[in-house]
């Protein structure tokens, strides 16, 4: 395993032979994403075909329907993963970084420094928290090395504090519910704010609660240092190069100094801050949605970058991470026009009905979409999918739109920590292997399961 010295630790090899177990049936029986959705597409054609009036043509017609429904939303989130990339990856970012990362001077304090930072950064965009946790843990890795902080545990707290934490102001759902004109705006009876979703009292306690408390429990999982497993040699020494400079006497074309300069992109970033600090304080929080989230960010990496040679190479690296996006989503577009306009959405509404009572609806959903997730690990395009019949269930059961987005946001971030899609670009940058991090992980997930479930038991119909 590159990443971490090879000699074996009992501390590790102490839950092995489960993680490995359960590794080994999730790589041999969850496929790509690409894959499941096409499998979920002939189920639910199949299901529409049994359950419902129409038959193979209307049926296709259906799916026809539905394909292109997501375009405007897949854009959306196309964007808001660029711009959060864009903006950790920014020079100026990556220095603030470093400074704080030298700040404590134990591998306790590290990490709860390194998880609170990320926390709070996943929560307001969990673009920037996927870039940040990413940089600043490799710096952790390198700069602290010595300390004793054990390297998987890094690994598992970089990729469950981003994942947890991003059930924030960014999480698609929300954001699409907030959004005028959103294809889901008759399903929800009209647009929900910010304020009765991400920014509700419930999520925000619920939130606090993780924020200060998962930290520690990183901590209590922190081996003694004799026992702790830092990174090797090689991946040091991968971590720590530096790329050179370009040189300054270079003799520059009129159209490259151009690129290198930092007049435009500095004036139309200021700009687009200028009109979102105006409609903020026009509008109020509660207004915001993806456009505004995504208009935001693009004027801050564009400050951040200064100049359009730095923006667009880190844009090109950018774009790299939204081809699940593209490409998938005018097929989950297609299964949200089978349940949608066949009927199928009543069907299987009435079964949700047939198993819940007001007190147990939202944590039922909470408990499904945790399971769907592990499956289908995309909160906008399975939103597209169980919309058509969890919120009309809510809603007979009198149970609001908004708390049944939030518990399908709840259930989707829990789910991330014991799948491996989300953590494939971690488990490459910190050259770790799934089930080195999964033990750890797996404990967050059932710790943040438990307090779940519990609070959407405790108050059914939020605060």
């Amino acid at each position: 395993m590159a990443g971490v010295s090879l000699e074996p630790r009992p501390e590790i090899n102490k839950s092995k032979g489960i993680v490995d177990r359960f590794t080994e049936w999730s790589l041999n029986w969850v496929p790509d994403s690409m894959v499941f959705v096409a499998a979920l597409t002939i189920v639910v054609f199949l299901m529409g075909l049994s359950m419902t009036k129409h038959g193979p043509l209307e049926l296709l017609d259906d799916y026809a329907k539905g394909f292109w429904v997501l375009l405007t939303f897949a854009m959306q989130l196309t964007i808001m993963m660029i711009t959060g990339f864009v903006v950790a990856d920014s020079k100026i970012v990556k220095r603030g970084l470093v400074k704080l990362v030298d700040m404590p001077k134990t591998a306790k304090a590290t990490l709860i420094m390194y998880c609170l930072i990320v926390g709070f950064l996943s929560w307001l965009h969990w673009g920037i928290g996927i870039m940040v946790s990413i940089v600043m843990g490799k710096e952790v890795a390198a700069r602290k090395r010595g300390l004793g902080i054990h390297y998987p545990l890094l690994g598992a707290a970089s990729y469950s504090m981003m994942m947890i934490m991003a059930n924030g102001p960014s999480q698609s759902a929300p954001l699409l519910a907030a959004t005028p004109g959103n294809f889901l705006e008759q399903t929800l009876g009209g647009l929900i704010p910010l304020t009765d979703t991400a920014l509700s009292p419930f999520l925000l306690v619920f939130m606090a609660i993780q924020y200060l408390t998962l930290p520690l429990l990183f901590v209590l999982l922190l081996p003694k240092k004799e026992n702790a497993v830092e990174i090797d040699d090689a991946t040091y020494q991968e971590f720590t190069y530096l790329q050179p400079e370009a040189d300054k006497n270079e003799v520059l074309r009129p159209a490259e100094r151009w690129e290198r300069s930092k007049v435009l992109l500095s004036l139309i970033g200021a700009g687009i801050l200028l009109w979102v600090v105006k409609f903020i304080v026009i509008n109020g929080m509660g207004k915001l949605d993806l456009n505004v989230i995504n208009f935001a960010f693009f004027g801050v990496g564009m400050l951040l970058h200064g100049t359009p040679r730095s923006f667009v190479a880190s844009v090109k690296q950018g774009v790299g991470t939204t081809s699940g996006v593209i490409i998938q989503f005018p097929l989950y577009a297609g299964i949200f026009g089978l349940i949608s306009y066949s009927g199928l959405a009543h069907v299987i509404t009435d079964w949700f009905i047939s198993i819940s009572t007001p007190r147990t609806y939202s944590w039922i959903v909470l408990i499904y979409t945790t399971i769907m997730d592990f499956f289908v690990p995309s909160g906008g395009s399975k939103f597209a999918i169980e919309a058509p019949y969890i919120i009309p269930a809510g809603k007979q059961l009198g149970i609001s739109a908004s708390h049944i987005i939030n518990a399908y946001s709840t259930g989707g971030q829990l789910a991330n920590n014991i799948q491996p899609f989300w953590a494939l670009p971690f488990l490459a940058a910190y050259k770790l292997r799934f089930q080195d991090i999964l033990p750890y992980t797996f404990v967050v997930f059932v710790y943040t399961l438990i307090l779940g479930s519990a609070l959407f038991l405790l108050f059914p119909h939020g605060l």
